[in-house]
Parts: C-alpha cells; structure tokens; sequence
C-alpha cells in the first residue's frame, strides 16, 4: 500500500509517516509552549509533558483530520484524551512516527467516535458522539 489511511480499531494510537509526524509533532509542540516538557522520551512518546498535580488541569489544542475535502462532514475532531495520554504520571503526544509511508488511525482517536462502512459505495463516515 502507498499512502493513505487505515482505520484500525486494534491499534491503539495513530501512526503517522516519519517526515509528516515531525511535521505534526513540531506544530503540536508550538502550540503547548506553555507547559514544561518532560526531558526524557517515556516508551512511545517522544513529546511528554509534566503534569501539576497541585495547579490547574492542562488544556491541549485540538487537533482535526480532514478527509477528502476540508468541510464539517468530513471532519474528525480530536480533542483532549484523544490527543494526549496520562502514562506514568505525564501527558504525552498520542500519535508516533513510523518508516512506512501510510497511516494508521487508532483507537485512542475514535473514542466516541461512530464508524459507518457502506460497503456498496465503498466509503467510510465518522459520526462523533463524544459530548
């Protein structure tokens, strides 16, 4: 396969190109330039940030996939728990970089998430249902 997007409901968070991910993760890592980053990569995760247990929750930007064509009915909406992962005290990037040249959109990002397969027309919507 060369490019494109499995969905995959086995895997757990979405596995992105190398090139696109440094890409993504560069952006992501602009946009949360307010809270500390953890020094050292945990398992996965190369972008962790430290928690504040005694301050006030972390808010993470939202991050949307579109497909095909950038309008609402093609949108999937990340956000929060979708985006990052609290893992061993840390709330880490929940995405990765892999070698291959297509991605793989896991678990983690379609919670909430109603997937329709109309095999007939060969597609696949998304209805969120996360409030």
């Amino acid at each position: 396969m060369r490019g494109g997007v499995i969905v995959d409901t086995g895997t757990t968070f979405t596995h992105f190109p190398k090139d696109f991910y440094v890409i993504f993760r560069y952006a992501f890592r602009a946009e949360v330039r307010d809270i500390p980053m953890v020094d050292n990569p945990i398992g996965p995760f190369d972008t962790c940030y430290k928690d504040n247990p005694n301050g006030p929750g972390l808010v993470f930007p939202v991050v949307k996939f579109y497909f095909g064509s950038e309008n609402p009915g093609t949108m999937l909406l990340l956000a929060q728990e979708r985006v990052v992962v609290h893992f061993r005290g840390h709330y880490c990037l929940v995405f990765v970089g892999t070698e291959q040249d297509f991605s793989i959109l896991g678990v983690n990002q379609l919670q909430c998430v109603g997937l329709t397969f109309d095999t007939s027309a060969n597609t696949l919507s998304f209805d969120s249902r996360c409030m």
